[in-house]
């Protein structure tokens, strides 16, 4: 049966419900925080995002406030730790290799490309783990519950994973814009 306009599934009515009964006190915790009203706006959408992946694996929503600020505060602290990285990095090239010409923007978005391209190479749980870890921000207990699998195994999938992606990235690190995709990429909540 085709879904109706406004109709929702059970899941969808559920993480409404959630939204409805935390998203101000969310945002409130959240700009606590940051104290920036955009900043504040990202991250709890990106909180209800990671919500929604893994609403399947939560057992109870009454209990769900500390995990929202788990979450919140974790998404938070990967944001200032990438944009110290950034600008740490900014800080050591000279000015003008920062132009973002259309042809260093290309040069740019090819080098993401690259990386992306070495990441789909990575064997499949490895690369389920290492985006899981790296762009969902998950911490390794948060992937050890949601694939059932231990804290040790995702160690030593994550280690490979990065030995990998540094050995096949390598040629990129000549390239001041390559380091800096590098560095965000694979520092990032390490």
């Amino acid at each position: 049966m085709a879904k109706l306009p406004g109709m929702f599934t059970e899941k969808e009515k559920r993480l409404r419900n959630i939204i409805h009964q935390t998203h101000t006190r969310l945002s409130g915790a959240i700009y606590h925080l940051c104290n920036d009203r955009h900043t504040t706006a990202d991250i709890v959408q990106q909180v209800y995002i990671r919500i929604w992946e893994n609403l399947d694996h939560i057992e109870n929503d009454e209990k769900i406030f500390p995990l929202l600020r788990k979450y919140s505060r974790n998404i938070f602290l990967n944001e200032l730790k990438r944009n110290r990285i950034v600008e740490k990095v900014h800080n050591t090239l000279p000015v003008e290799e920062w132009d973002l010409s259309s042809e260093n923007r290309l040069l740019a978005k090819e080098q993401y490309q690259q990386i992306q391209s070495a990441i789909r190479r990575l064997p499949p749980q490895q690369q389920q783990i290492f985006r899981m870890h790296k762009e969902q921000a998950m911490s390794y207990k948060q992937i050890e519950a949601h694939l059932g699998i231990s804290g040790g195994t995702i160690e030593k999938q994550m280690n490979r994973a990065l030995k990998f992606l540094r050995s096949e990235l390598k040629v990129m690190k000549d390239d001041s814009y390559a380091l800096t995709l590098l560095l965000v990429y694979l520092s990032s909540s390490q």
